[in-house]
């Protein structure tokens, strides 16, 4: 959907050296670890070098290698999974991570969820080309996705952000509303993705049951958010709960 090239897979491939690593240490190959945290550094200091803006990490480079996603855009100044993915894939320092995280929430979010960008594209852009094919606020031109959000969920919960992280699972939680009248989906399935402030019928759903979203909302509720996660060791428990919650039981059965 955008020409030239992503930086959104960036953070993604650093996810995957992380856990190749700490399997690696689990089987005993500790040269094979080092080589993998290697890619993992390298990696994350390119994206720290090319993609940070301050306050947020752009979306994209176009044929001619200039950014998008970055402040300095008309339409499009942030986007949504680059953001999260830094945090996921440990690719963003402490300090930018949490400033890329509350530029998302503060430019980005409503009571429907994350958007995947902002502003919308009001018309074609030959740089960006399929994105903007859509209506402003529609799928990819600033629509939100569920399975997007579930991503932010995670990464509010690695940063501590216990309360944001439980805020966008309730956002995208349907059985939650009460507008399921606005939505016009069945309030027993994730939805693939919803219309944004900046669509005229903001808040109608499309796309349920075609959605990766159930699988992903299960492992950040469950594993971020409870913090139960399994490890080549055993169990890690490591919740990121709101101060207001007296606490949780779980069975391991």
């Amino acid at each position: 959907m955008l020409v030239g090239a992503r930086a959104w897979p960036d953070p993604q491939f650093c996810r995957a050296p992380l856990d190749l690593a700490e399997l690696s240490e689990h089987m005993r190959k500790s040269e094979e670890a080092k080589r993998f945290r290697a890619l993992h550094a390298e990696m994350a200091a390119i994206i720290n070098q090319v993609a940070w803006d301050g306050d947020r990490y752009a979306r994209a480079f176009d044929d001619e290698g200039k950014p998008i996603g970055v402040k300095s855009e008309t339409p499009h100044r942030i986007a949504l999974n680059t953001q999260t993915w830094a945090v996921i894939g440990g690719a963003a320092p402490a300090e930018r991570a949490r400033r890329a995280m509350e530029q998302a929430h503060e430019k980005l979010n409503s009571k429907f969820g994350l958007a995947l960008l902002w502003p919308a594209y009001t018309e074609g852009d030959e740089r960006v080309r399929g994105t903007t094919t859509y209506p402003p606020g529609a799928k990819e031109n600033g629509g939100i996705f569920c399975h997007a959000n579930t991503w932010a969920i995670v990464a509010a919960a690695k940063l501590g952000m216990a309360e944001r992280a439980v805020q966008y699972y309730l956002q995208i939680t349907l059985f939650m509303r009460r507008d399921v009248d606005v939505m016009k989906v069945e309030p027993y399935v994730y939805w693939g993705n919803v219309t944004a402030p900046e669509h005229k019928q903001y808040g109608y759903a499309r796309n349920a049951w075609l959605s990766g979203t159930a699988s992903w909302t299960y492992v950040a509720g469950t594993q971020w958010i409870l913090g139960i996660r399994p490890t080549h060791a055993g169990l890690m428990i490591a919740p990121a709960i709101p101060e207001k919650w007296k606490g949780f039981k779980a069975t391991r059965l």
